[in-house]
């Protein structure tokens, strides 16, 4: 991923420092965006029918929808919360993987970095690009983006579709819908309870249900994050992994049933329900830290979490 903070928009004399820009288009930076392996099934749930969260609450509902497309990618059933059967094999895969690619080890590292992609995420960095980006002029933006090429043009030319497209709404569904991809793992790595699991949602899905209309708005921001993210491009006539993902979704909506859909619109025009049993603050409760350490240790963990990678496996 290229370093948010390369593209400089100061002008001297009339003219943009191109040279501080091309200088960084060799530089990487592990933010969280990156592919890795998911958890393999050992047991099938495919065949499994029904839904296993909690049904006094509808944040299950809100989950299995944000995280559908992703789980569909790796083989697990999207109307069961988790994806996959908790099995011991398929806990010790899970652990590995949020511990390989999100540098997570425990509860309370799971719980930081789900607070860290509701409060911050990927949308820090875009927001401050986007507000770079729109301080230019088309003829500067023009000039600047003619002498980049390769992963960089292709991050730019995303800023400013995205920019241009969401505007203050880029990348939050694609950090919220994480959320979602988290506390699934993290239910399966037996790191939090089904209804913890279930409670860790509510303000991402309270934010979604404000900020967008229906599931094809989020899926399409989260597509749009997920290749700002990833430097593919968006507007590409090739096939490529956004594309595909793009299908993945399209086909999940052709076989839902109107019994029970999968990408339910009518969440956005009802009440979420929360769980009588626990909460989003009473979880964050555990990793509240005290005034004098809570500054040193935000910014030492946002440090350590924008440099881990996001557990999303490519499809071929």
């Amino acid at each position: 991923m290229i370093k948010k903070h390369c593209f400089l928009t100061w002008i001297l004399t009339g003219c943009l420092l191109i040279g501080s820009l091309t200088g960084c288009s060799g530089n990487k930076q592990k933010n969280g965006d990156t592919s890795g392996d998911l958890p393999q099934r050992t047991t099938s749930v495919q065949s499994m029918t029904g839904h296993n969260e909690n049904e006094d609450s509808n944040l299950g509902a809100w989950g299995r929808a944000m995280g559908a497309v992703l789980i569909s990618i790796n083989d697990g059933n999207p109307y069961y919360f988790g994806g996959y059967e908790a099995t011991d094999a398929n806990k010790k895969a899970a652990r590995n993987i949020l511990k390989s690619s999100w540098s997570i080890s425990g509860r309370k590292d799971l719980l930081k970095q789900i607070r860290f992609l509701q409060n911050t995420g990927s949308r820090k960095d875009y927001k401050r690009e986007a507000k770079d980006l729109k301080a230019l002029s088309a003829k500067e933006r023009k000039k600047a983006l003619n002498q980049v090429s390769g992963a960089l043009k292709t991050h730019y030319d995303n800023l400013q579709y995205v920019s241009d497209t969401w505007g203050k709404k880029g990348l939050l569904a694609w950090d919220l819908c994480r959320i979602s991809h988290l506390v699934q793992w993290g239910y399966i790595a037996d790191y939090v309870n089904l209804d913890e699991a279930q409670a860790l949602l509510q303000p991402a899905a309270t934010e979604l249900q404000k900020s967008f209309d229906n599931w094809d708005d989020v899926v399409s921001n989260w597509l749009d994050g997920y290749a700002y993210a990833s430097s593919i491009e968006i507007r590409s006539i090739e096939k490529t992994d956004y594309t595909n993902r793009q299908e993945i979704y399209q086909k999940l909506l052709s076989e839902q049933k109107d019994t029970d859909p999968l990408f339910n619109n009518k969440l956005f025009q009802e009440d979420i329900i929360p769980l009588g049993t626990v909460s989003y603050d009473s979880l964050m409760e555990e990793i509240k830290t005290t005034p004098k350490t809570k500054k040193k240790q935000n910014k030492a963990s946002e440090k350590k979490m924008s440099q881990g990678k996001d557990s999303e496996k490519k499809t071929k």
